[in-house]
Formats: structure tokens, sequence, C-alpha cells
């Protein structure tokens, strides 16, 4: 018998978790996955993410409604996404991906994520010469436990900027992300903190607020499952901040291509719905909320 596709996840420590969400190993090896089970299904999501491909190749296969045919570099950035997506191993699997909040990706590594938004790009090509020693240092890493000591060691010497940065006090905020306490904090117009929210937090505010709220919608469901909870969608969407259950399942479905039943039950049967399943770390500031 095969053995099953492996995923594991570490949350960042200490300090470094104001500006990395996690770290993922995906790894296929030796598992005989069958085509279908090779795909690799994404929600939309509000982090810029850099896979290091340690063997086998990617294929971006779907974003949003639209067909994609686009053979990934072996060390690849994907910004903030604004559509959910399909992507298919080429080859047995074994990826290490650093998950960061994309403020703290446009500080550290300088990059203006207007230009990588809902795209996938060479990392070499996009990063700062800070940002490239990094990427070399962690591809010739000997195991996971260097890879996160040497990410977590590089946002140490360059993360003091981010501590004072008006993006990281407002995606803390969530769902109560608006135009208007965005303008009083960074201190100009609407035009213009819609401009920089592009350019430094990787989408327009309303896509973010989305997002965020997604993303806790996300975590409790996976908590009160984990608990033995199945959820009740009407009393989810009143608790996560939702209209009412219509709304809920209007985000889903543009988050994720699928209503919040229909992706619990693939999540549960389908291999190609890993990330779904993933447990992500949460900030205490969200959960407060």
């Amino acid at each position: 018998m095969n053995p099953q596709a492996q995923t594991h996840i570490w949350p960042a420590s200490g300090q470094v978790a104001e500006h990395v969400l996690m770290y993922v190993v995906r790894d296929t090896r030796g598992c005989g996955l069958d085509e279908q089970d090779q795909l690799n299904r994404f929600p939309a999501s509000p982090f810029c993410c850099i896979t290091w491909m340690l063997e086998g190749e990617l294929c971006l296969m779907q974003q949003g409604k639209a067909k994609r045919d686009q053979r990934l570099p072996q060390l690849f950035l994907a910004g903030c996404q604004s559509q959910y997506g399909v992507s298919m191993n080429i080859g047995e699997r074994h990826s290490f991906m650093a998950v960061f909040y994309a403020d703290a990706f446009h500080a550290l590594f300088e990059l203006d994520l207007s230009t990588v938004q809902d795209r996938f790009v060479d990392a070499r090509a996009s990063m700062n010469s800070q940002g490239l020693a990094l990427l070399e240092a962690v591809a010739l890493a000997s195991d996971d436990a260097e890879r996160r000591q040497l990410i977590e060691c590089h946002v140490m010497q360059y993360a003091s900027p981010l501590y004072a940065n008006p993006w990281s006090r407002l995606r803390k905020m969530g769902q109560n992300l608006s135009l208007r306490l965005s303008c009083s904090l960074f201190g100009v117009g609407a035009r213009q903190v819609q401009r920089r929210a592009r350019k430094e937090a990787g989408l327009p505010l309303l896509g973010l607020s989305r997002l965020w709220r997604a993303k806790r919608s996300h975590h409790q469901v996976l908590l009160g499952l984990a608990q033995g909870h199945a959820p009740n969608w009407a009393e989810h969407a009143s608790t996560q901040g939702y209209a009412d259950q219509s709304h809920l399942i209007r985000d889903c479905k543009d988050i994720s291509g699928r209503s919040p039943q229909q992706l619990l039950n693939d999540a549960r049967n389908s291999e190609s719905d890993w990330m779904y399943r993933l447990q992500q770390p949460l900030s205490l500031e969200s959960r407060k909320l």
C-alpha cells in the first residue's frame, strides 16, 4: 500500500508571527496519486507566499472561472489572490512554503504588491538583494527546521520598521476595516489610501476586508469540527459578521468557487482540497473581534 500524501504546518514563532503566518510542507513522494488527487485547490487569499519546489513542478490550471496553462518556476512568488484557483503537480511533489502577511512582505522585500496581484511569478526576478540571498539560502538548506530558522532570522534582522506600520493594525481589525478608519490612520485621502492598499497590502480595501473575514470564518468552522460540532450556517453567518446566510454563501462561492457545505463535503473527501483542511494560525487580536 502506498503511503498517504503528507502536509506539515508550523506557525511562525515569537515576534516573527507578527509578519509571517505559517510554513507549509507538502510531500506526495511515493504516494502514487491519481490525476484528480494531483490537483491542488486553493482559495482567494490576502497573503503573499513563496514556494520552493524541492522536487517536482506545478502547473497553474485555473483562476476563478478562467482556464490557465502556466508552468510555474521552481521557486515562485504568489501575490495576493482575489480569485480561487487550481494547480496540478507534475511528477511527485516536495515543496516548502512560507506564507507572509502582505504588508510585511512589501516592507521586507520592497516590492510593489500591485505588480504581483493575482499572479504567480519567478521569485528570483521579483525580490530585492536581501530577498535574493534569502531565497538561495533556503533553497540550499538541509531540512525544514533550517529553512524556518533562516526565514525567521531574516525577518528579525529587517523587521524594525514593520512595528509602526498602520497596515499591521488594520489587518488585525479584519471585518472592521473601513475607508474612513484607514484614511484616519494614514492621514491621507480616500484615493491615496486605495492606491497604497494595492501597493502595500496587496488588494483593494474591500477585498482585504472580505478575505480577512473569510479567514476567521474558516478558522472557526475548523475549530468547531475539531470539537465535534457540525456548523449551523445561519448561526455561523450571524456570529462571523455576515448580513445573513445568503451573504455567507455568496462570499464563499466568490472565494472558493463553492458554497460552504459543498466546500466542507469536498474537503472531507478530496485529496485536492488539502489546503482547505489547514488549521491556520489566527492572531490573538483577531480572535477578540
